[in-house]
């Protein structure tokens, strides 16, 4: 390992050596190395790393092979690692293992050729390259089939099928074949940036501009809001291109407002106007991340737009914030981007919750501050485009748009920042001066950049109202508003699960969807058949036919709040348990169930998540929801579920206005 030592990029890989130096290396010290590396580790992947290495190690000795070999490649952005790569006659090797397989199935020759094409569309140093991807299934009988020794115009080899046996041989066939004395700059490869080519990025015009993207993020506000939106973004970006400026600007709304729609607008239409001027659609919600790829996919699809080249686009264009960050913080150079669209930008990390989660000391200071430094690497102009959920911090450690404002503020003195007065409306305070962001001459306010419903959207912005005043105590004030809206937006309560259930399904209509919703500590559900499941499949909860089981629509799998952020139904049950409950008329109680026990929350902050995480469940339907609260059982049967603190919120979302569901509405 003396060869290779690459401190600021020791993510890239789990380990890495020339093939000489890793067949004398003891296969022990590689596996604590590969260990090490790891986030989670279970015995089956230990077991199948000790025999790939000692495999690979008694074939590659046998062939006297020169080159370099690298274990778990990451392609940072993109959020995958490549088993093994070998770097042999200036040429590339994607190799994935199957350990014990004995078939060679479909849909691991498709993984195995992603790889390659992931190499070949966003990895700068491989782009003139010739790119093999190798599927090994160990224990397979040599592949019957006839196998093409051919590859594409762009330089990747046909996919080769191997066992453990005939793999190494095909390497040395195929590196006969294409290969060259050329030595490869290994440090210049390892640490190649990402760098879309222009074959993918015109992918990326094309399945953006073949379909209508407003069918995926399903805006409730009004079109010439969003128009008049995007055009102020728009001229700001002119702005900053023509006079090598550094902009932020900040694009607010209530939820269902179009702020997803603004961002995957801005990416298109600035791609489609400017090839050479890429924009990157990033977010730090894991789920909003994967339904907005697959919806995209899919609708490029119903537009007979296939192809891996149409879907790796999609990848590049809309990806997590946490491969963006991992990628770009160590570096000097600037990003690939010039636009840069942060959606959910409420949920960033302050510095503390950045150094629990990071061991790297260029990743110690806030999310915000980080993602500014990235991006002023840029010598002449760059654009960050926030999309703020105002009142939906719900995860600890977030430190919310308060700190964006003070990074611009305090530490990049030459960025510009544009903002709507309604950034305040609903924002806590952290301790930010709202006087500086005001007196600060590069602050400018821009009343466009809130997106307000119009009247064709009248039943979004009263229903957000009515949720507001029911979690902050005024069941007056909440009462008046759905009065307004109950007519197109009804509300209904019940303790009868299987009813509220039947309700939401009866309203269904065509492609609309519904589902359960409860909250992430709501842990006392479960007599009543929900559980809440920490991972779901988010693009088949959201995306997959009515009749897929795992649909939402099927109403069997309960997202929570850190699932359904960011998304919408058309109609939703919202499940309400004891962890927000009442302490009087006038308070909330705030707890989490540990062990056998409720436990009381009385960290302010954590009341805060609670009701923000209620917020976000209470503003996921479109068109009209249920709540049901259990009826709770005495407290000698069970002390966690005791009936009168259930019967508490009941009459609680009662004087709120909120009718109960009644037969005949089901």
């Amino acid at each position: 390992m003396a060869k290779y030592t690459f401190s600021s990029q020791s993510g890239k890989a789990y380990y890495w050596n020339t093939i000489p130096g890793f067949i004398e290396d003891d296969s022990s010290s590689i596996i604590g190395q590969l260990v090490r590396k790891a986030f989670e580790l279970g015995k089956a992947q230990s077991d199948a790393w000790d025999n790939q290495i000692k495999e690979l190690q008694t074939r590659l000795r046998k062939c006297e092979m020169d080159g370099d070999i690298i274990f778990e490649y990451d392609i940072v952005r993109l959020g995958k690692r490549i088993d093994v790569v070998l770097l042999i006659r200036h040429m590339v090797f994607s190799l994935e293992f199957k350990n014990g397989e004995n078939a060679f199935l479909a849909k691991d020759a498709r993984q195995a050729e992603d790889y390659a094409i992931d190499i070949k569309n966003f990895h700068k140093e491989s782009e003139d390259l010739y790119v093999c991807p190798i599927l090994i299934a160990t224990d397979a009988a040599k592949y019957p089939k006839y196998q093409s020794l051919g590859c594409y115009p762009d330089k990747q080899i046909y996919l080769q099928r191997e066992n453990i046996d005939t793999f190494v041989p095909k390497v040395q066939v195929l590196s006969e074949k294409y290969g060259d004395d050329t030595s490869i700059d290994f440090n210049k490869w390892f640490n190649s940036p990402y760098h879309p080519t222009p074959t993918i990025i015109a992918a990326a015009v094309e399945a953006y501009t073949s379909h209508d993207i407003s069918e995926i993020a399903r805006s409730e506000a009004g079109q010439d809001n969003i128009d008049a939106c995007e055009k102020e973004i728009n001229t700001i970006i002119d702005y900053a291109k023509a006079n090598n400026k550094k902009c932020v600007c900040f694009v607010t709304g209530v939820p269902g407002a179009g702020k997803t729609l603004v961002g995957l607008d801005v990416v298109a239409k600035n791609l489609d106007k400017d090839k050479n001027n890429l924009s990157v659609y990033l977010s730090g919600n894991g789920p909003l991340v994967k339904v907005l790829r697959a919806a995209l996919k899919k609708s490029a699809k119903d537009m007979h737009i296939v192809g891996k080249d149409t879907d790796e686009a999609v990848n590049a264009l809309i990806q997590g914030s946490y491969g963006f960050k991992r990628d770009n913080a160590p570096k000097s150079a600037p990003t690939a981007e010039h636009i840069m669209i942060f959606d959910e930008a409420q949920r960033v990390w302050n510095a503390d919750m950045m150094k629990s989660k990071h061991e790297e000391e260029y990743m110690a200071m806030s999310e915000p501050s980080l993602l500014y430094r990235i991006m002023d690497r840029h010598k002449d102009w760059a654009v960050m485009i926030c999309l703020v959920g105002l009142g939906q911090d719900i995860y600890d450690g977030e430190v919310g748009i308060n700190e964006w404002f003070r990074c611009g503020i305090e530490e990049y003195t030459d960025w510009e920042m544009y903002y709507s007065k309604g950034i305040f409306s609903q924002s806590e305070d952290r301790g930010i001066d709202k006087s500086k962001i005001e007196g600060c001459p590069r602050c400018h306010e821009i009343s466009a950049l809130h997106l307000k419903t119009s009247i064709r959207s009248f039943r979004a912005d009263k229903q957000c109202m009515f949720v507001d005043y029911l979690l902050d105590n005024k069941p007056e004030q909440a009462r008046d508003v759905l009065s307004q809206i109950s007519a197109k937006y009804p509300v209904y309560v019940t303790r009868d699960i299987k009813a509220a259930k039947d309700w939401a399904k009866k309203q269904v209509r065509g492609s609309q969807r519904c589902g359960v919703l409860a909250c992430s500590s709501a842990q006392r559900l479960k007599p009543e058949g929900i559980y809440v499941p920490k991972e779901i499949d988010e693009k088949n909860w959201f995306l997959a036919p009515a009749e897929d089981l795992r649909s939402s629509n099927m109403m069997e799998v309960v997202a929570s709040e850190f699932k359904i952020q960011g998304l919408e139904l058309d109609w939703a049950v919202v499940c309400w348990d004891l962890d927000l409950r009442r302490k009087s008329n006038l308070e909330w109680d705030f707890y989490n169930f540990r062990g056998t026990k409720w436990v009381k929350r009385n960290d302010p902050s954590q009341q805060r998540y609670l009701l923000n995480s209620y917020r976000v469940l209470l503003t996921r339907a479109r068109q009209g929801l249920v709540l049901f609260v259990p009826y709770g059982v005495d407290e000698e049967e069970d002390k966690t579920r005791k009936k009168e603190w259930y019967d508490k919120t009941f009459e609680y979302l009662l004087s709120c206005g909120v009718k109960e569901l009644g037969h005949n509405q089901y």
